[in-house]
């Protein structure tokens, strides 16, 4: 069982995204209040990704709320825990673990400011998650969400400070004191906070959506040539600030640009299914979905080095799995990059990043 501690300033040596694991975990979305056809697409696009995972020998612990109908015919290679969650996107309330995974942060979470009442339940899960991990476990008061974090393993990470310093549940947070944070208790040298969030983002404003490292130096970053596109200047400020900055390391960052297409909307057919209820951001027709290639899972098991790249129905697909493909040959060789869709996921109001955690 996992023991929780108040915290001191012992550091975690925290996982990175290539950090060797020993499962991908995920949820199995089921909540009508949040998915058309109670999850039905979103059950299809995981279900994808599972296949994907199996045809490459990845172990997958899969959590399904008590609630939903257990998922029948899944792959050998994944294992069911059924665990009561608010919502699929465990990334965002999960332990922060170390490498050797003895040890853990758990951060406040508030339903990503108030959108999904939910929240205590994967407060809950998280727990769980971290006691069935046998982690011994340090609690803050600080709201961090996993989505809201990118490290590179060498003493720099990234963030948008949104939906960090700008939360309500984190008033008074000044950037000061987060950087004295991170560097005290997840070992990070060098924080930066990259200006402004994406339109379509509902949590705030999250790095995951935005940039990420790839390796050491390496930034996949969104990136749009289009004027008109409602993120255009945020992109462009993204991009300069990166260009201008170097890491923990004093290296110059090299940026890997992947289109961000404009947001896909939210159907009249997806809507009219979505049971609305007090308590839960209402998803209306026309809403913007946050497509962001960036938001991609990575898990590294073994000798398989696996990125499930996100696809949603649109023209730029093909263009960011071409770049990927490209770029992890240079940096990586080992690693192998699939495009797995996520359109289905997406009306939930995130990504395959948002909803994983290797561990």
């Amino acid at each position: 069982m996992s023991t929780q501690v108040a915290a001191t300033k012992q550091q975690l040596n925290w996982r990175t995204e290539w950090s060797e694991a020993s499962a991908l975990w995920l949820r199995w979305p089921y909540r009508r209040d949040i998915w058309p056809q109670s999850g039905e697409a979103a059950q299809a696009d995981v279900r994808a990704f599972l296949s994907i995972l199996s045809d490459l020998n990845v172990p997958v612990a899969l959590q399904v709320h008590p609630d939903a109908p257990m998922p029948s015919g899944l792959p050998t290679n994944v294992r069911v825990h059924s665990v009561p969650f608010g919502d699929v996107w465990i990334r965002d309330c999960a332990p922060f673990v170390d490498c050797d995974q003895k040890a853990a942060l758990h951060y406040r979470f508030d339903g990503w400011g108030g959108i999904d009442d939910q929240f205590k339940l994967d407060v809950t899960a998280r727990d769980w998650l971290s006691s069935h991990l046998g982690l011994t476990s340090q609690a803050h008061d600080l709201v961090l969400e996993g989505g809201a974090l990118h490290h590179d393993g060498e003493g720099t990470a990234l963030a948008c400070s949104g939906s960090i310093l700008f939360r309500p549940t984190n008033s008074g947070l000044t950037a000061r004191a987060l950087h004295t944070h991170v560097k005290e208790f997840l070992g990070i040298e060098k924080l930066l906070l990259v200006p402004g969030k994406l339109t379509a983002d509902e949590t705030g404003g999250h790095i995951d959506n935005i940039a990420c490292f790839l390796a050491p130096g390496v930034v996949a970053v969104a990136s749009t040539d289009d004027p008109a596109h409602p993120d255009y200047a945020t992109c462009r400020r993204v991009v300069d600030f990166l260009q201008t900055h170097t890491d923990a390391q004093g290296r110059s960052l090299k940026l890997i640009k992947l289109p961000l297409p404009r947001a896909p909307r939210l159907s009249a057919a997806e809507a009219v299914s979505i049971e609305h209820r007090l308590g839960v951001r209402k998803r209306i027709a026309g809403m913007q979905l946050m497509a962001s290639y960036v938001n991609f899972a990575r898990v590294r098991v073994g000798d398989h080095d696996v990125i499930l790249l996100p696809a949603y129905g649109l023209p730029q697909d093909e263009r960011a799995l071409e770049i990927m493909v490209q770029t992890m040959a240079e940096i990586q060789p080992t690693a192998r990059v699939v495009s797995v869709s996520a359109r289905g996921l997406l009306v939930g109001g995130g990504s395959w990043h948002c909803a994983t955690l290797a561990l």
